[in-house]
């Protein structure tokens, strides 16, 4: 899919002063270690697939499970990883690097890497949180009546040092986006700023609304994100009873929303202007990056047009599997549930990278009820977010995350029964999304065992043999420690 032409301002100011560093991408350009395998003259080392293996498993040591190491086969994530480097190899023998749309990509990687990196460089690693700021803010905030009981300094010490975090994160921020305003040139075109509702659309000539450093921002910039803002606050304005007091929010409105037009352009422009290519770590993030969009760009330009399916083709997989899609059923299912949906998300990631469901859920679920095999339900039961994962689920899958409530939850399907086939018209856009799904993994094996043919592909099989039997008798050890 064709990525925004620009990312929401909002999101971007979320991710540079409210969310912590992606530690994944921060990392220093790896040594040079045992080369696991050859594609066409280019390397995977055996870092590349440690990496890997981390990835899948984030929260815990990947302990011995019933099925092996995490139900995790060395060998089949290596040849995965041959994959990915077959597929980069191609989309740049067919040039998708050069397109003027992929060059807008990479400049966005940049920039918000940058970005990110620039906040680390000035906050993140400004912030030092010792014993005696977390005692000090202890005895002000629980101690106002007299000594705490024991032991509720230790209780409350994770807490405090959270919103001192956060409370420092501000502070270092502010101050420095107060240094960059005052160091900048910050023109802005006032009379029109003052015309703006949010309600309305701009039928005026003027295209720019204010200047940064002589860097324009685009007055449909202003009216996008304007809008937007509006409309998470509509419940709020439509309760404002005054004229004047709406001629009061709509004026904080366009101010806020232009400050963090205004706050973005700044730290764009210091981002970029320390120049962060020079550094080889970054530069290795950046590459990486590159990698996996290089991957989607193939798939998305070179797959995908093959695999869009006829009336033909739905119809005759509808009648071949018309008990999947079957309404007033019953189920069997195990579910994992979190209070936040980045652990959901975390989790589900480990699934698919080879996780085993009931090894993960009994330890990062907040919730784990593992369900017998009697116990059915009713899937109109179920709110509609749920009954929809559910619909779409065969025997054995594992769900996409499912906002329910204020928790988020991964159902993996283990039995469904029952139920009266829905019409075909009332199934045709999940049949498509079914279909074109098969098609497209067929596809793309086809092409990558071509590309395997005409490829020159050598193993290290007697080391990668040596990382599975370690892999696999390290759990074990572990096991024993981890409480």
């Amino acid at each position: 899919m064709i990525i925004m032409k620009r990312l929401s301002i909002l999101a971007l100011m979320t991710l540079f002063w409210l969310t912590a560093v992606d530690n994944s991408v921060l990392y220093s350009a790896s040594e040079h270690t045992t080369v696991l395998a050859e594609v066409n003259g280019e390397t995977i080392d055996e870092t590349a697939l440690q990496d890997r293996i981390k990835a899948i498993h984030r929260y815990k040591p990947p302990i011995q499970s019933e099925s092996g190491a995490g139900s995790i086969k060395i060998l089949d994530l290596l040849e995965q990883m041959i994959d990915e480097r077959l597929m980069i190899q191609e989309a740049y023998r067919v040039k998708l690097d050069e397109s003027p749309g992929f060059e807008k990509k990479i400049q966005s990687v940049i920039k918000n890497q940058s970005i990110i990196r620039l906040r680390k460089e000035e906050v993140l690693d400004n912030i030092n949180i010792g014993e005696k700021d977390l005692l000090d803010y202890f005895k002000k905030h629980y101690e106002k009546n007299g000594p705490a009981p024991e032991g509720e300094f230790e209780k409350r010490k994770r807490r405090i040092r959270k919103k001192l975090k956060k409370e420092r994160e501000k502070e270092l921020s502010d101050n420095f986006v107060k240094l960059l305003k005052e160091q900048s040139e910050i023109w802005i075109d006032k009379k029109l700023l003052g015309l703006l509702d949010p309600e309305k659309n701009y039928t005026g000539k003027k295209s720019i609304i204010a200047r940064v450093n002589g860097q324009p921002i685009s007055l449909d910039d202003m009216m996008s994100d304007m809008k937007r803002a509006f409309q998470k606050r509509a419940r709020m304005y439509s309760r404002v009873k005054t004229t004047t007091k709406q001629k009061k929010m709509y004026e904080e409105l366009r101010q806020q929303t232009l400050d963090a037009l205004i706050t973005y352009k700044l730290v764009e422009q210091e981002a970029l202007r320390r120049n962060y290519i020079k550094d080889p770590a970054f530069m290795d993030i950046i590459t990486r990056r590159k990698d996996r969009l290089l991957i989607n760009e193939f798939k998305e330009k070179t797959i995908y047009p093959l695999v869009i399916p006829t009336k033909k083709e739905l119809t005759k997989y509808y009648k071949k599997h018309i008990n999947d899609f079957k309404k007033g059923y019953e189920v069997w299912f195990n579910e994992m549930i979190f209070q936040a949906r980045p652990d959901a998300e975390k989790a589900l990631k480990e699934l698919k990278e080879g996780a085993n469901f009931e090894y993960l859920a009994a330890r990062v679920s907040e919730r784990w009820i593992p369900r017998g095999s009697h116990v059915w339900v009713n899937s109109n039961r179920f709110a509609p977010d749920i009954r929809k994962e559910l619909n779409r689920l065969k025997v054995g899958q594992i769900s996409n995350v499912i906002p329910d409530n204020r928790q988020y939850k991964i159902i993996k399907l283990k039995g469904k029964r029952g139920g009266e086939p829905e019409e075909f018209s009332r199934v045709a856009g999940k049949l498509k999304k079914i279909v074109e799904q098969q098609k497209f993994n067929t596809m793309l094996s086809g092409y990558l065992a071509k590309l395997r043919k005409s490829s020159r592909i050598d193993i290290d099989k007697k080391t990668l043999k040596k990382i599975e039997e370690t892999y696999r008798a390290e759990p074990a050890e572990q096991a024993e420690t981890t409480d």
